[in-house]
C-alpha cells in the first residue's frame, strides 16, 4: 500500500496569517516555511516560534519522550484510504490532521479558551494554542474559531452543538495533568511527534469511538441506512458527524460502503439495533442504549 508525506498545506495552512492568531514573534521553522519532521527545529527542545509568554497548559509537545523511547516524526498519508500513519501506532488511523479540524469549525470555537482544571489543579489563559506551529492558524479568526469564551454551534462545520463540557469528563475520570484539555489536545502534541506514557490509553478510546468497528463511525453509516440517505448528505445525523470530526476523522464514500452492506443485511448498530431487514426494509430503532442524535 502506498503512503507519502502529508502535503504541507495540511499540516500548515495556506492562508495568510490573522493577527488575532499569530503573535508578532511567531515565524516559521526551516526555510522552507514547512515543519521540521519532528514539528520542532532539528536539534532542539522548545520551537523558535513560540513566544515566550506561551501559556503552557500541561506537557508540550516538544517534551522529551519516556525512557527508552524518542520524538517521531511528522506521520504520512496513505494513498488509498487518505488515513494518516504513525508507526508507533499502526491501529491508529484518522484521516484529518488537528488543523484541518479546526479549520473545519470545530468545538463550537472554544477548545483553547481559558479553563480551570481540576485535574492540575491550575488556571490556563487565553494563548495555549500558541505552542502549536503558527502555520495551523493562519487566517483563521481565533477570537471566534479556536479560544473562544462562548461555545457557539454556528462556528462547527455541521451547525451543530456535539460533546461535553470540561467538567462532564473531569467528572468521569477521563482527563490526565499532562493534558487538561483533553482528548483533542493530546492528538495536537503526539500529531507533532511527543510521546508519552498516555498514548495507549488516548488511542484505544480512538478506536472503541471511532475506528474501523468503532461505535460513532457504524452508528453514522447505520443512520444513513435508516434515513436512506448518501454517505456524505449532511443532514444524515450531523451531530454525529461533528463528533467523528473532533476525533480526527470524516466519513468517506469507501467506509461506507464497507460497512453499509451488513447493516443492510440486518446487522445490529450500537444505539440502533436492526435499521434494516434482509430485504431492506426498517425494522425500527431501538436495542441496548438507545440514544437520539
Amino acid at each position: 500500500m502506498r503512503t507519502r508525506l502529508v502535503p504541507a498545506a495540511l499540516i500548515a495552512g495556506t492562508m495568510k496569517g490573522s493577527r488575532s492568531c499569530l503573535r508578532p514573534s511567531s515565524r516559521r521553522c526551516g526555510s522552507t516555511g514547512e515543519l521540521a519532521p519532528s514539528g520542532r527545529e532539528e536539534g532542539k527542545g522548545r520551537p523558535a516560534w513560540v513566544p515566550a509568554d506561551c501559556v503552557v497548559a500541561g506537557t508540550p509537545h516538544w517534551a522529551p519522550p519516556p525512557p527508552g523511547d524518542r520524538p517521531s516524526a511528522l506521520p504520512t498519508r496513505d494513498e488509498a484510504d487518505g488515513t494518516l500513519i504513525f508507526p508507533s501506532h499502526p491501529e491508529f488511523r484518522p484521516n484529518q490532521t488537528p488543523p484541518q479540524v479546526l479549520r473545519a469549525g470545530a468545538f463550537g470555537g472554544t477548545y483553547y479558551r481559558p479553563i480551570y482544571s481540576r485535574v492540575a489543579k491550575q488556571r490556563y489563559s487565553e494563548g495555549s494554542h500558541l505552542e502549536f506551529p503558527p502555520e495551523w492558524f493562519a487566517g483563521l479568526d481565533c477570537g471566534r474559531m479556536v479560544s473562544s469564551p462562548v461555545y457557539s454551534a454556528k462556528v462547527n462545520k455541521y451547525g451543530v452543538k456535539s460533546g461535553n463540557g470540561l467538567d462532564f469528563w473531569e467528572d468521569k475520570g477521563w482527563m490526565r495533568k499532562q493534558d487538561p484539555y483533553g482528548w483533542f489536545q493530546w492528538y495536537c502534541r503526539f500529531y507533532l511527534g511527543r510521546r508519552s506514557e498516555d498514548d495507549d490509553r488516548q488511542i484505544s478510546r480512538w478506536v472503541r469511538a471511532i475506528g474501523p468497528k468503532g461505535r460513532w463511525r457504524t452508528f453514522l453509516v447505520g443512520q444513513c441506512v435508516k434515513s436512506g440517505k448518501g454517505w456524505d448528505d449532511a443532514t444524515a445525523s450531523p451531530v454525529t458527524r461533528q463528533t467523528l470530526l473532533h476525533w480526527g476523522y470524516e466519513l468517506n464514500e469507501a467506509e461506507f460502503d464497507r460497512l453499509a452492506p451488513p447493516i443492510r443485511g440486518g446487522k445490529s448498530v450500537i444505539y440502533l439495533g436492526r435499521v434494516s431487514g434482509p430485504k431492506g426494509e426498517a425494522s425500527g430503532a431501538g436495542g441496548k442504549g438507545k440514544r437520539k442524535r
